[in-house]
């Protein structure tokens, strides 16, 4: 996450002390929204209102829906916490959407909270779809069925937590206010080997995440196809995949272009304000969505959580 119209990296050892007029002349690291600051305002704004309504209201459904149920599947545990990763994900919209439209108005430490958020419940969410990739495969897969006896879900949850926490210590560690007022910039400051060194972490997770994916789900297609009845069949008898597959459809469609533009970064200067926004957008669209998808792919989901709003609307 960026917070501001701009991306800013140089040697900030001593960034405590600068005026904003020192920060803004920093010219080879200063990459100006220009006539497309306008565009940018409008269409993250909308944007991020959408998101937020839907997206709260989706995932807090989906979290009260895995919540109640009295017996949890080790699927069910890591789906609650990855509802929760975007629930939380996407209660850091409204500041952001505040500091692209009059700039960073609030606390350093609010700073600090919102991009260690965003930081945090990203990884988490990415290591989630895999820890799910993964339970589906020992579970289908018969050669792995002598390693059903792992950690409990409880304990797995905790444990990506933790990884996504110490993945996320370049955001919190290096993130910082700079200048004052409507002009007040929140974003990472360091230097640029630091800032390329958080983004390779963030494409290397991505890119890891996406072949354990991969690997897990292409193992579990190749034991379905050979069930009787082909792999429509195999679909059919286990609707829990199509729920999975359906959540890493989203997963590489949302956050790939956003990796992808992270990566021409890591490669070269990249100074294109809008797709970046647009890109990033995209992540929290993923968020809106998976609820969607808990809905459409997931029966016993929908049974439950229509179970659940009878039980809130006859409730006095």
């Amino acid at each position: 996450m960026s917070s501001g119209l701009g991306d800013h990296s140089s040697d900030f050892s001593d960034y405590a002390n600068w005026s904003l007029e020192d920060w803004q002349g920093m010219e080879d690291d200063w990459c100006e929204a220009g006539e497309q600051e306008v565009a940018i305002k409008v269409f993250q704004t909308c944007l991020f209102a959408a998101f937020f309504l839907s997206g709260v209201a989706g995932n807090l459904l989906a979290v009260a829906t895995f919540a109640a149920k009295r017996r949890r599947s080790a699927t069910d545990t890591l789906l609650f916490q990855l509802a929760l990763a975007d629930l939380l994900l996407l209660l850091t919209l409204p500041l952001q959407a505040a500091d692209t439209n009059v700039g960073w108005i609030f606390s350093a430490p609010a700073c600090k909270a919102t991009r260690a958020v965003y930081a945090v419940n990203t990884y988490g969410g990415l290591l989630l779809l895999v820890c799910i990739a993964a339970d589906r495969y020992l579970a289908v897969v018969p050669a792995r069925r002598h390693l059903r006896r792992r950690a409990p879900p409880a304990v797995t949850a905790a444990a990506v937590w933790l990884a996504a926490a110490l993945l996320s210590l370049p955001e919190v560690l290096f993130s910082g206010v700079v200048g004052t007022g409507g002009a007040a910039y929140c974003g990472t400051l360091a230097n640029a080997r630091v800032k390329k060194a958080a983004t390779g972490i963030a494409v290397g997770v991505f890119s890891l995440s996406f072949l354990l994916m991969a690997a897990c789900y292409g193992g579990i297609a190749r034991v379905l196809w050979a069930v009787g009845g082909g792999a429509f069949g195999g679909w059919r008898r286990q609707r829990t995949l199509k729920l999975m597959a359906a959540l890493v459809a989203l997963f590489l469609l949302f956050q790939l272009p956003h990796s992808a533009v992270l990566c021409v970064k890591m490669a070269r200067p990249l100074c294109a304000p809008l797709l970046e926004y647009v890109t990033r957008s995209l992540v929290y669209a993923r968020c809106c969505l998976n609820p969607v998808v808990y809905v459409l792919a997931g029966q016993h989901f929908r049974r439950d959580a229509l179970r659940l709003l009878r039980l809130r609307a006859a409730s006095p």
